[in-house]
C-alpha cells in the first residue's frame, strides 16, 4: 500500500506521541480521506478530504474545528490558532477529534482541502455559500475566539481565505465548509 492509502492513524485520533522525536517519519505525510464519519461510517458527501499529518508545537492543546497557522519556517508543524483576519491559515484541526483536542507535540490530521466543520465565532452567522476567513483574536493560543471563523469581506479574500460554507450556521455553531488552503 502507498502512503496515501494507508495512514498510521485514522481521522478522529492522533498519533499519540509526546516527544518531538517520535513520529517524525509521518509528519508531513499527505492523505486523502472520504467524507465519512469515522465512528458511524455515515457518508456525508461524495467529496474527498485532503489532510496533512502535522505536529502541534503551540504549547497548548489545539481544539477540533479550529483554524491554525504554520510555525515560522515550517510546513509540518503548527504553532497556534489564527489570530488575524487577513493572516494566512495552515488548515483546520481534525473535526473528528475529541473535545479535548490534540496535545502539545502530538501529531494530528490538518484538513487543507475538502469538506470539514469549522467553528464560527461568538455572535456570528454564516449563510450557505458565504466565504469564510479567520476571526481576529487577542492571542493565537489562549484567546477564546482564536481559530474561529467569520464571513469574509472582499478585502480579506486573498490572504485570509479559508473556504466556503456549504451549510448555514449561527452564533458559535459549527458550519460545514469546503476548505481550500492548498497553495503552491
Amino acid at each position: 500500500m502507498s502512503l496515501l492509502n494507508d495512514p498510521p492513524f485514522p481521522l478522529g485520533q492522533t498519533l499519540g506521541v509526546e516527544s518531538t522525536s517520535d513520529g517524525t517519519g509521518w509528519v508531513g505525510a499527505l492523505k486523502e480521506f472520504p467524507d465519512v464519519d469515522p465512528v458511524t461510517g455515515k457518508v456525508r458527501s461524495n467529496r474527498r478530504k485532503v489532510c496533512i499529518a502535522v505536529r502541534n508545537r503551540s504549547g497548548v492543546a489545539l481544539l477540533p474545528k479550529r483554524v491554525v497557522t504554520w510555525k515560522s519556517g515550517s510546513f509540518s508543524e503548527v504553532d497556534g490558532y489564527t489570530a488575524a483576519t487577513d493572516g494566512a491559515s495552515a488548515g483546520v484541526v481534525d473535526e473528528w477529534l475529541p473535545a479535548t483536542g490534540v496535545a502539545n507535540n502530538d501529531v494530528f490530521w490538518l484538513t487543507v482541502q475538502g469538506p470539514t466543520e469549522v467553528k464560527l465565532g461568538p455572535g456570528l452567522q454564516a449563510a450557505a455559500d458565504a466565504a469564510l476567513v479567520a476571526l481576529t483574536a487577542a492571542a493565537s493560543t489562549h484567546s477564546t475566539t482564536a481559530g474561529q471563523a467569520q464571513t469574509a469581506a472582499a478585502t480579506f479574500l486573498q490572504n485570509g481565505y479559508i473556504g466556503r460554507a456549504i451549510s448555514a450556521g449561527t452564533t458559535a455553531q459549527n458550519v460545514l465548509a469546503v476548505v481550500n488552503l492548498v497553495r503552491s
